[in-house]
């Protein structure tokens, strides 16, 4: 199972530059923003893969860059070979040079006057938090409560309501109500601990 993809949007818009200062240029900058997508996979329910987002937040691991171009001409050919040559990837490249050249060909903007184009890329990394099926009964404390119901778990009642074990702090819980808090929360709701692989 493929457990993390990336996903990119570029939006561009074209305006027509008002400052003196940015010359008789057309101007283009590029702002790129990382994200990551958490998505809960159970492979326990008769091998059907069930997948509900967790919840999506920035990528600490990288930080958001940005990238001012200058352009005599808009040019399909000119804007892909600064494109390209900057992030070496033909099919990202084609969709930034795209949506520029796209963006400065809308009509209703003064031929004459030089344009600025702010163009936004987000790479949308999605993975995914795979949970395999329990092997065999897992095995509870007598007077054990779920913390979030608050109802009583017990080793008889597993068939119908499943447990399930946080992988860094071994709390436990029922399965449905597990899910449904990290459907909002990507922590474990006694410890707090992360639920995020270590």
């Amino acid at each position: 199972m493929e457990t993390a993809a990336i996903k990119v949007e570029v939006n561009a818009t074209a305006m027509t530059q008002l400052a003196p200062s940015l010359g008789l240029l057309n101007s283009v900058i590029i702002t790129q923003t990382r994200q990551v997508e958490e998505f809960h996979v159970d492979k326990s329910d008769g091998g059907r893969i069930i997948s509900s987002g967790l919840g999506s937040y920035p990528d600490s691991s990288v930080d958001d860059q940005q990238i001012f171009l200058r352009f005599q001409n808009l040019t399909r050919h000119n804007v892909h070979q600064r494109i390209h040559s900057l992030f070496h990837d033909h099919d990202l490249s084609r969709l930034i040079t795209d949506r520029i050249v796209t963006a400065s060909q809308l009509r209703g903007l003064p031929q004459q006057r030089p344009l600025f184009i702010p163009v936004f890329v987000k790479f949308t990394k999605k993975e995914y938090v795979v949970v395999a099926p329990p092997s065999s009964t897992v095995k509870v404390d007598r007077d054990s409560t779920c913390v979030i119901c608050l109802e009583t778990m017990s080793e008889s009642e597993q068939e119908t309501k499943p447990l399930c074990e946080l992988p860094n702090c071994v709390h436990m819980f029922h399965e449905d109500c597990v899910i449904e808090w990290l459907a909002q929360h990507d922590s474990c709701p006694l410890c707090r601990r992360s639920v995020k692989p270590e």
